[in-house]
């Protein structure tokens, strides 16, 4: 968790070592014209995002979460009810999904293609008639969305609030939760190397 202690009270941008910036409202202001993006740590996120976010984004976070299992638990049931035992692989499946569908995935590139594939061979095989196999891949396009949404929500509104208290964002930074980067260099700062910067951000 990030800790709001560790970087004092008192805590500003002029006492971070080699930071492009002298004071807080010129950051704000560089990423609101967009030169500078803010990059953020998925599991730092989701960790601040679990205590700190609103009621309405824990709760339909929750709620994505309770789908899954709900998807899961009738894929057991439509295998007994239609004794179609394919239909075991979509718990696998689901799992699989949900691991390689993290934002701190080091193929998310390659699994957000998949996903986006996913509706199209879903598709297909819906009119090819197979419908085990569009099940099958439903489930897996199904976690991949659920999970994205999640960690987009997460990632966002820690942005966010990155980008309105000061003290949070030297203390992120500080324990390398969050970076900056410079978007006409590419050049990053970060206090020290994180493992799993989302490079996707800002996403909006």
């Amino acid at each position: 968790m990030v800790d709001l202690q560790q970087a004092g009270e008192d805590a500003t941008v002029a006492g971070l070592p080699n930071f492009p910036f002298e004071t807080y409202p010129q950051l704000q202001q560089a990423v609101r014209d967009k030169s500078f993006k803010v990059g953020v740590d998925s599991l730092a996120a989701a960790e601040w995002s679990n205590t700190f976010n609103t009621r309405a984004k824990k709760t339909f976070i929750s709620a994505l979460s309770l789908l899954l299992l709900a998807a899961a638990v009738a894929s057991m049931a439509v295998t007994v009810w239609l004794r179609d035992y394919w239909l075991l692989a979509a718990v696998p499946i689901q799992a699989l999904s949900f691991y390689l569908s993290q934002p701190a995935s080091r193929i998310r590139k390659w699994v957000t293609a998949g996903g986006a594939a996913a509706v199209v061979v879903f598709a297909d095989l819906v009119v090819m008639g197979h419908v085990t196999s569009a099940l099958l891949v439903a489930y897996a396009g199904l976690t991949f969305a659920a999970v994205r949404a999640a960690g987009s929500i997460a990632n966002s509104s820690f942005r966010a609030a990155l980008m309105s208290d000061e003290v949070l964002f030297v203390s992120a930074f500080r324990i390398g939760a969050c970076t900056i980067l410079e978007k006409t260099t590419s050049k990053v700062y970060a206090h020290r190397r994180a493992s799993s910067l989302d490079s996707g951000i800002p996403t909006s």
